[in-house]
Formats: structure tokens, sequence, C-alpha cells
């Protein structure tokens, strides 16, 4: 832009004639020219962008949609429903459909034994070196108890000896010897039954009276296995938590009323309707955006904003294709009260799909999934979206490219057409300038003469 200031003079020997006035407003006609069809172009080049971005983020939304009801694993799903307060049941996805009837009779328990009390769990427990040997399911491990040992340094020992077989505690009993050193196997099961035996090197002596009891005689619960009935039949088992019955699923015994525990594994048809669902709302919101970006209305030449491309167009019309079109079993999404009405919106039956998944579970899973080789339709829409939406070199991938390379040339020329409106302003603003002082010159001059000649017309007159 011309230094207006650095020609500050410009009107002053024109009287105006030649002024800043006069160039802002010849400006103003070139920028309307030139400039402001460019800037409508790249505002469309924006909005056009931005409608793109907003179309991606609502395909990909309905891809997601896709990624569960275009696999066959999602009829795999199951739900598990127990009856009962004894037990509780998880199971594993591809678990069979299945009614089981389950009571408790005996949980398993593991070993617990206790010594006497003692006054303190500073209490010495011997006073002589002894070795120690504690059996479960026939591994016997034997350490050697210090002479001395008190109460306490003889748990810390057991816990360090036995690898975390054995749990040992120190219980106050209360009383006025209070202390007790109470040993728990950490597993459950008949077979974890503890055993003790004392060896301080002396024939002489009566080592069982070490810790001056038999532990073997002083059980607070006896080693147990779990014992139920499964259908009927009893089942017995070291732990509590069972997961070899059936595939896929575990059971966790909690209470030994008695009392009977119905479980029911089904397929989870709601959760597959709950996914149709989504697909649903997201395939109209989607469509709805399309219909209104392609528009044209006759009647008042109203026009959307991607009416006429190609690629939009043919989105909308692909998508909406594959969505009616059959699987190659010959059924289609209508079959399972999924439509779509002359206005494009697609209705769904919950009701109609679950009754069909309770009937014929594979016919929906190869209508809805089908195979790699034979696609159902949510696959082969899942397939089309990918290609054209989603993939970094999709179809809107590559018109996303194309607006902003547009926007990018458009903004260039902008910057091009400015450049060149400010040198001929320039040049222009420099030309008043002469002209201005040209004029300005000859005013002075012609002011000059004029005054004598009024001079000597004067001086004629005297």
């Amino acid at each position: 832009m011309a230094d207006f200031g650095a020609l500050s003079s410009i009107g002053l020997g024109s009287s105006g004639a030649l002024s800043y006035d006069i160039i802002d407003k010849l400006r103003k006609v070139d920028e309307d020219a030139q400039i402001k069809p460019i800037d409508r172009q790249i505002d469309e080049a924006k909005r056009r962008e931005e409608s793109l971005a907003k179309i991606r983020t609502m395909t990909a939304s309905l891809k997601s949609t896709l990624f569960e009801l275009s696999d066959s694993v999602l009829f795999a799903k199951r739900t598990v429903d127990v009856t009962g307060s004894d037990i509780e049941v998880s199971v594993e996805d591809g678990t069979k459909a299945q009614e089981i009837d389950i009571a408790v009779k005996n949980l398993a328990k593991s070993d617990i034994k206790q010594t006497k009390g003692y006054a303190s769990d500073s209490a010495v427990v011997t006073t002589v070196d002894t070795d120690m040997t504690i059996t479960i399911n026939g591994q016997a491990t034997t350490f050697t108890v210090a002479a001395n040992t008190t109460l306490a340094d003889l748990k810390e020992q057991i816990n360090r000896e036995m690898g975390g077989n054995v749990e040992a505690t120190i219980l106050n009993t209360g009383g006025t010897e209070p202390y007790r050193l109470v040993l728990k196997t950490t597993q459950t099961g008949a077979d974890q039954a503890m055993s003790f035996s004392f060896d301080d090197g002396d024939p002489n002596t009566a080592n069982d009276d070490f810790l001056d009891l038999t532990l073997a005689s002083a059980n607070v619960q006896d080693a147990e296995d779990a014992l139920f009935t499964f259908n009927g039949v009893d089942i017995t088992r070291a732990s509590n938590s069972v997961d070899d019955l059936v595939p896929g699923m575990s059971i966790t015994l909690k209470d030994e009323t008695g009392a009977g525990n119905h479980i029911s594994i089904k397929q989870d048809n709601a959760g597959i309707a709950d996914q149709v669902e989504a697909f649903v709302d997201e395939y109209n919101t989607l469509m709805s955006e399309l219909g209104i970006v392609t528009k044209y209305d006759p009647d008042t030449k109203e026009t959307g904003i991607f009416q006429g491309d190609s690629t939009i167009t043919s989105l909308k019309l692909s998508i909406s294709r594959i969505a009616l079109d059959t699987a190659p079993n010959g059924k289609g999404l209508a079959d399972f009260g999924i439509d779509v009405n002359r206005d494009g919106v697609m209705s769904y039956d919950r009701n109609a799909l679950i009754s069909a998944l309770e009937s014929d579970t594979d016919t929906v899973s190869e209508t809805f999934a089908g195979t790699e080789e034979e696609p159902g339709v949510f696959l082969s829409l899942k397939n089309y979206l990918s290609d054209a939406a989603t993939d970094r070199d999709s179809l809107l991938a590559n018109l996303d490219t194309q607006l902003k390379e547009r926007e990018e040339r458009l903004q260039e020329r902008r910057t091009r057409a400015l450049d060149s409106i400010e040198t001929k302003y320039d040049v222009m603003a420099k030309r008043f300038a002469a002209y201005d002082a040209i004029i300005g010159q000859l005013n002075s001059s012609f002011q000059s003469l004029q005054s004598m000649i009024d001079a000597q017309a004067a001086a004629a007159k005297g």
C-alpha cells in the first residue's frame, strides 16, 4: 500500500481534485471486482471442508456400529441369570446355551489348627533345638526351630519355611493366656489336612509335646472337599472355584444351604438388538445429512453445499443400496425388522429381530455378517465405508485433500490480486502527487501573473 504519510501534500496543489478519497474509491472498485469474488469462493471452500468433516465423522460413527454386527462373534455373546444365593456364575462368549441346576451341600474348607494359650507372644515355645515337620498332601517340609524361639518368632518362621502353603497368625483369644498360634492351609480340600512331627534329637523326649500339645488333635476346622449336585449328579472338588464342568463357565460356591440354584445361559439377544438400534440411529443421522448437502429445490432453486458433487452423491446412493441389498443367503435386513421407507428413513422393529434371533440365529448371522468370501449386508457396508470414507486413501479423504488444495490455490490467487492492487495504487498515489505538484506550480504562476496584470491595470486607471 502506498505510504500516504510521505505523500501528505496530495490535493493541496489541485485544491482537492486529486485526493486520497479518489484513490480509495478507485481502489474499492478494483477490490470489489477482483477480491470479493475470490473471497466468496474461499468462503464456499471452507464451508465445504467443514461439511465434509462432519460427514466423515458421521461415516466413522456408522462404521463403528458395524464392527460387531459384521462379525459372527457377536452371536456368541452370552448372558447368564442365576436364581439362588449359594453360587456366583460367570460365562465367556461362546459358552453353550443351557439350563443348569446346582445345590451346594458342603463348601471346600482349609485345615485350621491352633496351639494352647500363652501369656504373651514373646513366650518361649521350646528350650532345645527341635526339627519340626509339617506334612500336607504327602509333601513334608522340615525345618529346625532353635532353642528359646518365641511364639512370634515361630509364626514368622512357619510363614517363611512353608512357602505360602500355610498361613500362621497369632490370635488374642482373651483370658490369662490369650495368645494362640493358628495355622491355616492357604488352599482348600480334604488333601490339605496337616500332620506334624517333632524331633529334638533325644530318643527319651516325647517330641509330640513340643508346643505343649499335639497339634494334630488341636483342630479348629478340618480340611474338606466341596460337595454339590450338578443337574442331580454329586460332584466333589477341592476348591470352591469350579471352572471345569462346562467350557467357558466359572462357578464360585458361596454358601452350603443345600437350597437349589438355577443357572440360565442364553444368547445375548438384547445386546444384539441394542447394537442394531445404534446402527439404525447412526444410519438415519448420516443419510439425513447427506440429503441436506446434496438437495436441490426446483421451486426455490435452493441447493445443498455438495449438490452435484459426484463423490458425495455416490456415497449416499451406495450406502442406501447396500442397506437394501440381500445377503448371499437371499435374506435382507427387512426380513428381520430393519427397513427403509420411501423417504429414505430406516425403521426398526426390535421385537421382530429378537423373535428371529430366538428362532433362527444362524440365518440372522449369515444375513448380517456372512463370511469374508460371502459377506452379509453389514460386512459389505463396513467394507464399503472403509474404501469410501474412513481409510487413509478413501474417496472422502481424497475429496478433503482436493478441497484443501483448492482453498490454498484461492488464497494464493487472492494474495497475488492484492499485491497487484497495492502496486497499482502505489504508482497511482505517486502520480497523483506529481500531478498535484505540477498543478500547484501552475496555479502559483497563474496567481503571480494575475497579480501583475491586476497591478498594471490599476496603474493605468490612475
